[in-house]
């Protein structure tokens, strides 16, 4: 494996663990199946196809997944001591791993954390609200690993974040990014320079309050995706709407699909099953 020796000392936890693993593994590999472990571990109903895979590819170095999560978690809590703080433990380890491996022609330079502070500060959108800073949507069509939505959340808590990138990687780092501070909103794959196109997408904590702070990601259509919604409908404007018949759901419908006692890789599986809300 390719260790990589230049991270941040406040990622010590991580980094201890990412260089664990035995055989022959890039850290690249790694940190990729590690956003897809982390992203399928916050669904629902998990993902056991998933799991199966990587316990065929990783053996005996599967279960350092779940001491990853882990090691994540406590590396956020080392770094977030303050309220509405954040910390883009995810966006750091990426820059570092995407710039010093076999895929360092897809390296990936994040806008600072200090910038990203200071540009939330700046937005005129928040001086025009007066008292009232929420109840916005608020859209990063190009956010990385999402830390620009996370400072906006700082200086402003409590409204709909959405954040678009055309890189997978990036925009399942938004959406576990996103839904470890606890915020509200969507993580959309794809281009946002070309409105109809969407790979995926996530709902991030849509019943955060009824899960008792529990982060959860809900795959959404290109249908349900808010920003879709808004070219569709400004389309609207000179196009026939879409008929009734084929309408989805709108993102105020979405709802968690029953639970599923026995999927595995799932955060819920320590909690009791909850059959409706």
């Amino acid at each position: 494996m390719a260790k990589t020796r230049d991270f941040p000392p406040a990622l010590r936890h991580f980094v201890k663990v990412l260089n664990s693993f035995r055989g022959y593994y890039y850290d690249y590999d790694i940190f990729r199946d590690f956003i897809d472990y982390t992203t399928a571990c916050m669904l629902w109903n998990g993902d056991k196809q998933l799991a199966d895979q990587l316990k065929d590819r990783y053996k005996e170095d599967y279960p350092r997944f779940g001491e990853m999560y882990k090691a994540l978690v406590q590396t956020m809590a080392d770094n977030m001591t303050e309220d509405l703080a954040w910390y883009d433990a995810l966006g750091t380890l990426y820059e570092e791993i995407a710039s010093n491996s076999k895929a360092s022609f897809l390296g990936q330079f994040f806008t600072p954390p200090t910038v990203c502070d200071f540009m939330a500060q700046i937005q005129q959108p928040l001086e025009e609200c007066g008292d009232k800073k929420t109840g916005l949507t608020v859209n990063d069509p190009a956010c990385g690993s999402g830390r620009t939505l996370l400072a906006f959340n700082k200086v402003a808590p409590g409204n709909y974040l959405v954040g678009q990138d055309v890189d997978v990687i990036c925009t399942k780092m938004t959406a576990i990014n996103l839904a470890l501070h606890g915020c509200k909103g969507q993580a959309l794959n794809g281009d946002s320079l070309r409105p109809d196109h969407f790979v995926f997408g996530y709902e991030i904590n849509p019943r955060i309050f009824t899960l008792g702070g529990l982060p959860h990601l809900v795959p959404i259509s290109k249908e349900q995706s808010i920003a879709w919604q808004v070219w569709h409908n400004k389309e609207g404007e000179v196009k026939p709407s879409v008929p009734e018949k084929e309408k989805q759901p709108s993102i105020k419908q979405i709802i968690l699909p029953e639970y599923k006692p026995g999927q595995q890789l799932s955060i819920f599986e320590v909690f009791e099953p909850v059959s409706s809300y």
